[in-house]
């Protein structure tokens, strides 16, 4: 079945701007990617199979009910790390009803949107992994995760086709290339991925300079949480990092209306957004420890940016 075959709901379509995880495929009806509800600004994800699709359910609706009470203060602080959650909906797709989870569309307003997964820890298997299951995971992404506790599954870029022009082109790479990296070339991955080396003009070096310092900005923000939580675990989760390359050379200033609220263009924070993602393998935090492993690959992120930024 080609991918343009997939027999899909009115109103929906594939996701242009997926880089990781389950994709559609041409020979397998079965194995559906991420949609796109334009027209309500959502992105539509399949729950997994049974046990972890359910536990991610449970970790968007605990979200969703954090703070209602006054209890889970925690939890609250965390939905401002996360993509908005609209609930669960069963549609049919290849002839077969199916639940997804509906997302706030992240790149919804960008011209241009870039978008980079990457997955977070040393150790990517939960408590509840099969040995099997471990020494597959184990065998992954050896370098960088082992070093830096991050891999890359997939990324999105537009870059300037040549220098002193507004022409683009646009790179996909996915987790073969991600798995060929050693440390260096992660690092040299992200500035590609910040067109950190592709910023000729003056004015599209300070919007460079401005997207790193706002990415920044979140990555701390999420440390902060990880650093006061010992609630839970997070294994094989993601960040999802986006931008609008539109944005690099020239920011508009005014405001405009992006999910249902007034933002000012100004704000970087209208074109740069860093999510956490991929909730099938949250778990109670053992012993109520600190999630040191997620928080050794968010602290290596930290440090890659910066050495971009200070270059």
């Amino acid at each position: 079945m080609a991918k343009s075959d997939q027999e899909l709901p009115e109103g929906f379509r594939q996701l242009k701007t997926q880089v990781a995880g389950h994709t559609f495929e041409e020979s397998n009806a079965e194995a559906v990617g991420l949609l796109q509800d334009s027209k309500a600004g959502c992105v539509l994800k399949p729950l997994g199979k049974p046990e972890c699709g359910e536990r991610e359910l449970r970790f968007y609706e605990s979200l969703a009910e954090a703070g209602a009470s006054g209890d889970n203060d925690l939890l609250a602080l965390l939905r401002g790390h996360v993509p908005r959650f609209y609930g669960p909906l069963k549609l049919v797709v290849n002839r077969r009803e199916r639940t997804f989870l509906r997302l706030e569309d992240l790149t919804r307003s960008f011209a241009k949107p870039c978008v980079m997964d990457v997955k977070m820890g040393k150790r990517t298997w939960d408590p509840e992994s099969s040995p099997n299951k471990r020494k597959l995971e184990e065998a992954k992404y050896v370098m960088c995760k082992q070093k830096l506790g991050l891999c890359l599954p997939g990324f999105q870029v537009y870059l300037p086709k040549e220098e002193h022009t507004q022409e683009t082109t646009i790179l996909r790479h996915g987790k073969d290339y991600g798995k060929s990296l050693n440390v260096e070339g992660f690092k040299q991955t992200m500035a590609l991925f910040f067109n950190a080396s592709t910023s000729d003009s003056k004015s599209r070096r300070a919007g460079c300079e401005l997207l790193l310092k706002e990415v920044l900005r979140q990555l701390q923000e999420i440390l902060a949480w990880f650093q006061r939580q010992r609630l839970l675990h997070f294994y094989a989760s993601s960040l999802l990092i986006c931008y609008d390359y539109s944005r690099l050379a020239d920011p508009p200033k005014s405001k405009s209306l992006i999910n249902g609220y007034h933002q000012n263009e100004d704000d970087p924070a209208s074109w740069v957004r860093v999510k956490m993602i991929d909730f099938a393998h949250v778990y109670p935090a053992e012993h109520g420890l600190p999630d040191e492993n997620y928080m050794f690959g968010l602290q290596s992120l930290i440090e890659v940016v910066q050495s971009i930024l200070h270059r």
